[in-house]
């Protein structure tokens, strides 16, 4: 009998011990979920960013990229050959560049891919002092870009080129970026520069200046920009790399929704606060997410289309840009959109809608 009653806080003791062991356990068992860190992220892009550009910015305010456990960080550049540069020199994990810039990087042996492409087609229209009437006026003329070699300039050669004005019919002027270059047409220091849509919306009231063409009109589609990834971070953290297609896709989708719209506007006014009217901006959107826009301004689908990269290739080849073609797969690594898509199905810009995969297409 004595002997049980020793036992009894024995017992108790042991089982106040077992269950502190256990709750110790499930504490630090639980423990690194909640003081893991979101894997730090840089993303290289041209700043001021145009309108067009925001849904890297989305991403990031909106928590999208914070939901794949990734801390993006936004490395702002005046032109979009310093960031395709610095990509090269290992200082970025990510940049979203000019593709005539990208490629020739790439060609050169930056250790980078392509991982998606939302700006999968071009919104420029080029602008000229109303004196300049048709495309054979610009003979001799100085013609704004923001540096030789990025994507105002070269797309704007492959515009003269289809015009039948060959290399060296303008004088190329460095300048700067969109906004400068429309700043420069307006005060007559030049004579034509390829504009954003966005900026021309901008400028549209301004007197001496018109749209002389819009530049899809005359070329097959020129993603206006592509983004890559470091060889090292693909290799490295796949799983990184498909987040952050993932949360980018998301807010290409995302954005078309209500609202979105006012995060996106909301983005917008805080990048730009000196920017655009509630009037512009409800054009802005329109242009960009509309009904009636292009649908592959802003991609929703990821933009790898490969007839457009290769014919844009052939093009820089032509240009004399390229030395020669690439294999795709070296200019592409396209398993990230593929992996998203195979998730979230086709998004259908006409309905709004995503989630459209084969199968529900298929009527056996």
């Amino acid at each position: 009998m004595h002997q049980r009653q020793r036992n009894v806080p024995l017992q108790r003791s042991s089982v106040a011990v077992a269950i502190m062991l256990s709750f110790a356990a499930t504490i630090i068992a639980a423990f690194p979920a909640v003081a893991q860190q979101a894997v730090p992220f840089r993303i290289g892009m041209q700043l001021p960013a145009i309108f067009e550009y925001l849904y890297i910015n989305y991403a990031i305010e909106s928590g999208l990229l914070r939901n794949e456990g990734i801390d993006g960080k936004i490395i702002g550049f005046t032109a979009g050959l310093t960031a395709t540069q610095a990509v090269a020199g290992g200082s970025l994990d990510a940049a979203c560049d000019g593709f005539t810039s990208s490629v020739s990087a790439i060609a050169r042996g930056s250790p980078a891919k392509t991982v998606y492409s939302v700006n999968a087609d071009n919104t420029y229209v080029i602008v000229t002092r109303d004196t300049i009437n048709k495309p054979e006026d610009l003979r001799g003329k100085k013609w704004a870009i923001t540096q030789m070699g990025a994507i105002s300039q070269t797309y704007a050669a492959l515009w003269l080129s289809k015009k039948g004005l060959p290399d060296g019919s303008v004088d190329w002027i460095p300048i700067g970026g969109t906004s400068a270059r429309a700043r420069a047409v307006i005060a007559n220091q030049v004579d034509a520069a390829l504009l954003t849509a966005g900026e021309w919306i901008r400028v549209q009231q301004q007197k001496g200046i018109h749209v002389l063409a819009t530049l899809s009109d005359s070329v097959p589609p020129l993603p206006l920009e592509i983004c890559v990834v470091t060889t090292k971070m693909i290799n490295d953290r796949p799983d990184v790399v498909q987040g952050f297609v993932n949360a980018m896709l998301n807010a290409a989708r995302s954005a078309r929704t209500p609202e979105g719209k006012k995060a996106y506007i909301k983005i917008a006014r805080q990048v730009d606060p000196s920017g655009y009217t509630d009037e512009q901006y409800e054009q802005l959107y329109d242009f960009y997410f509309g009904p009636k826009s292009n649908p592959l301004a802003m991609d929703p689908n990821g933009g790898l289309y490969p007839e457009i990269y290769v014919s844009n290739m052939k093009s820089m080849v032509e240009e004399k840009t390229l030395d020669a073609m690439m294999p795709i797969e070296k200019l592409v690594d396209t398993r990230f959109v593929d992996q998203y898509l195979g998730n979230n199905g086709w998004y259908d810009v006409t309905t709004n809608k995503g989630g459209n995969f084969l199968r529900d297409l298929l009527r056996r």
